[in-house]
């Protein structure tokens, strides 16, 4: 069956009918576009990992197209589990993660082109590695481990449905390490590959759910995620479990805003006091002081909350609400997230 419909990323600003939750940072105030509960989609962070985790069935005939393997019955270790292997590490946020018969999965849904999900895989299956360690197990009980990435797009540019990697040695072709670790990438808008019929019907749904509609067609994995999210919009609880992370989010952001803001400010204040010195010397150092330090006061108020306001506007377009909250508390992250944003040189 060939893939015709064109590859959609979902995208915040497409919305028509959008939350807008503003807050002021200093003297302005900010618009917030949050998505709507009841327009979320399968395709959504918050959605995938709740409908994923309540629907035993959805998830294991997933993974069985996917991994064209059998899957046994499934145990569900956490939906959007951090894994900290020490304290001094970076957590590792899991939307969905599964045991089932000596094997691990961890699901990720990635809407947003990201050039680091083969480094990204690599830490997750580490620090799922380590935990299943700090449990007790010896290396040689190690399970097997699965990473696997639904992407919204090709990571890799070669138009496969699935990149499945497994380590090998590079001296000896075929020779596998036979270490259990594997990484999958799925790119719901390939062409290539032996894939069930149903899995690309499924990849076409992900691409333009609003198409679909519940029992239109005899395809299991369509109409389980169908069902699951239609419930889930109506589920109270989950709405309010939503709708108290945003509000979580839009403290962190303020709080975030203010950072750079004060940032900013402190930048603009060096730069306007070393000017109005220079200044100084010509028409007085008072005055250039004076001078200087007004100029910098205004121009790092506004570059600060200009930045982050412009970074967080970006991620949360593109729904990416863990990137964001990571950016708020890792000052260092913040700074890799402007300069791929081109935001600052």
């Amino acid at each position: 069956m060939i893939n015709s419909k064109k590859c959609i990323t979902p995208h915040y600003s497409q919305l028509n009918n959008e939350v807008r939750s503003p807050w002021r940072v200093g003297k302005a105030q900010v618009k917030l576009r949050i998505k709507q509960y009841e327009r979320l989609e399968f395709t959504d962070d918050f959605m995938f990992s709740y409908v994923m985790r309540s629907n035993e069935a959805l998830c294991k005939c997933l993974l069985e197209h996917i991994l064209q393997i059998q899957v046994e019955r499934l145990e569900f270790l956490s939906s959007q589990e951090t894994l900290d292997s020490y304290p001094e590490a970076k957590g590792v946020r899991l939307d969905v993660y599964i045991k089932s018969s000596g094997k691990v999965f961890n699901v990720e849904m990635q809407t947003a082109v990201k050039s680091d999900l083969p480094q990204r895989s690599r830490y997750y299956q580490s620090q799922i590695d380590t935990s299943m360690l700090q449990k007790g197990q010896q290396y040689k009980e190690l399970s097997d481990s699965y990473v696997i990435f639904i992407c919204m797009f090709d990571p890799f540019g070669y138009g496969h449905y699935i990149y499945h990697f497994r380590n090998s040695c590079v001296e000896v072709p075929g020779l596998p390490l036979g270490d259990g670790s594997h990484k999958v990438f799925v790119n719901v808008c390939g062409t290539e590959g032996d894939i069930s019929n149903e899995l690309v019907e499924f990849f076409n749904y992900l691409r333009a759910p609003q198409e679909y509609d519940l029992f239109t067609m005899d395809n299991a994995l369509i109409n389980y995620a169908l069902t699951e999210v239609r419930k889930g919009r109506r589920n109270k609880e989950w709405r309010l479990i939503y709708m108290t992370l945003m509000t979580r989010y839009n403290e962190f952001l303020a709080e975030g805003l203010e950072e750079g803001r004060k940032e900013g400010l402190e930048k603009g204040r060096k730069e306007g006091l070393e000017e109005g010195l220079k200044e100084g010397l010509k028409e007085g150092l008072k005055e250039g002081h004076k001078e200087g330090h007004k100029e910098g006061h205004e121009e790092g108020y506004a570059q600060g909350e200009k930045l982050f306001a412009d970074l967080a506007q970006m991620l949360l377009q593109k729904g990416q609400l863990k990137e964001l909250n990571h950016a708020i508390v890792d000052k260092s992250y913040r700074d890799m997230l402007y300069r791929q944003f081109k935001l600052i040189e």
